[in-house]
């Protein structure tokens, strides 16, 4: 019911199959019978019975790591009986490799498991996000609902938000908040059910407990559409949960906080529990300066933050003649010199303004300034990370591909990972001098992925040097200790 058509997957409706997977726990690896060389993670709750249907979760990662999301919703999972499933093959960059990963768990999982067919749902982070929405838009009514964190549109031409049951979620130093908030105008302009959650932190899968609301406001969606039985004491209860983490807001002096709780239980439970003393809450805390002030100083963090986003995109260009695009004008990335260039001095612009936001960043305070700091870094460093990657894995533009890693090291200085591909992007160039000075750093950074080392072929010219072996061998004598 949920794959693809189009993908030519035809799903077995078939009696489930008897498996050894354990319940109660994350198993990371279960290999799709059809294509072995597709698999998932998986969560079954502890009672999981064959015996009737259950709801299903799937969930797509940016990187491939179906442990990810799971590790976010298991005990969610385990208090409502869902089952969770993720792909390890799902990963940023190709669509069509997404779309084959997600059909391949789909077939496996609907012939292993008894799942309920009027009860599946998807999830997804950043890119996985917009592959889910993507999926939900074609398999036209497959899904009971949709949980997109970090994300707000899905992938293709259309930046249409999805008509399902939609709970976004975003950390409030996303470099996607803005997505969020846009997605929420378009499904209120829709119609479309829906909840926002923003949570402390920045672009990431959502914490536990606000991955516990999703499942939960899905439970209650449930409940209203006769998708599940009614339950008197579970509406009660979720009621009670709602209304004391808004009354602690409240008394903590977090207006805004109580103010967005109350107005999610009065969506919420409309139809299902007597809202009236909630939609009294929301009224009195709409006239506070704090909550009148919300959408006004949410716009101008937005604002401030692509302001800051074009000026850094402009002085790269100008000052690396790094391009985040190939469509960036070759004019300003390629064709740029210094007697066409507004600013005369662009690289000193550039390392003062990133200094500038760093400092920002690390304000103790939540502030305004610290929140649009936060997302211009961090959503800087993952265009150029992702841009480099491209250059290095896809189009071969190894030199290229080095000066993009070095500038987001100089983005984000206390990333590792990012200072190995830098020292692939040097070694695959031919420079082994700059490729053994960034393996270096990428260990004292704390990189400590050996087997990325030893397997990648780009490194073999490096594997008699002195200096590579000191390398591998302090790396070794840490994994060991």
């Amino acid at each position: 019911m949920f794959a693809l058509p189009h993908a030519g997957v035809s799903v077995n409706q078939s009696k489930p199959q008897t498996t050894e997977i354990k319940k109660g726990e994350i198993v990371d690896s279960v290999s799709c019978t059809d294509d072995p060389s597709q698999s998932y993670a998986v969560y079954l709750p502890s009672n999981y019975s064959p015996d009737h249907k259950w709801p299903v979760l799937y969930a797509l990662d940016p990187g491939a790591r179906g442990k990810a999301p799971l590790e976010h919703y298991k005990d969610a999972a385990e208090k409502w009986g869902w089952i969770l499933i993720a792909s390890n093959n799902s990963r940023n960059g190709n669509m069509q490799r997404s779309l084959a990963a997600w059909n391949a768990m789909v077939k496996d999982s609907q012939a292993r498991f008894n799942i309920d067919d009027q009860r599946g749902y998807a999830t997804g982070f950043s890119g996985g996000a917009r592959v889910a929405m993507y999926i939900a838009t074609q398999c036209k009514n497959c899904l009971a609902g949709l949980i997109t964190s970090g994300a707000g549109f899905p992938a293709g031409p259309s930046n249409a938000p999805v008509p399902v049951p939609t709970f976004a979620t975003a950390g409030v130093d996303d470099f996607n908040f803005p997505e969020i908030k846009r997605l929420d105008q378009a499904l209120n302009k829709s119609a479309t059910p829906h909840q926002i959650a923003i949570f402390g932190g920045g672009h990431d899968w959502p914490p536990a407990g606000i991955a516990s609301q999703a499942i939960e406001w899905f439970e209650l969606q449930a409940m209203r559409s006769g998708a599940r039985p009614r339950s008197e004491q579970q509406i009660e209860s979720l009621w009670q949960a709602r209304m004391k983490n808004a009354s602690n807001f409240e008394q903590e002096k977090k207006v805004v906080d109580a103010y967005r709780t109350y107005a999610d239980i009065v969506s919420s439970f409309s139809g299902l529990h007597d809202v009236a003393t909630a939609q009294d809450k929301v009224n009195q805390l709409h006239n506070e300066r704090e909550v009148k002030n919300l959408s006004r100083d949410e716009e101008t963090q937005i604002a401030r933050q692509r302001e800051f986003d074009i000026r850094l995109r402009t002085l790269i260009a100008r000052s690396q003649r790094v391009a985040l695009d190939d469509e960036q004008s070759a004019r300003e990335a390629e064709g740029w010199n210094e007697n066409e260039a507004a600013d005369p001095n662009p690289e000193n612009q550039l390392k003062s303004l990133l200094s500038d936001l760093r400092k920002q960043s690390t304000e103790p305070e939540d502030t305004g300034e610290r929140r649009v700091a936060r997302r211009v870094l961090s959503g800087m460093f993952i265009a150029l990370f992702e841009r480099g990657n491209d250059l290095l894995q896809n189009q071969k533009r190894f030199e290229a591909a080095a000066r993009t890693f070095e500038l987001a090291s100089e983005v984000n200085p206390e990333r590792g990972g990012v200072f190995y591909y830098a020292a692939w992007a040097h070694a695959a160039d031919g420079n082994k001098k700059k490729a053994l000075r960034a393996l270096r750093t990428a260990t004292e950074k704390g990189f400590s992925d050996l087997t990325a080392i030893t397997n990648n072929h780009a490194f073999d010219s490096l594997r008699d040097d002195a200096e590579y072996q000191e390398i591998v061998k302090a790396m070794q004598s840490k994994k060991s200790t």
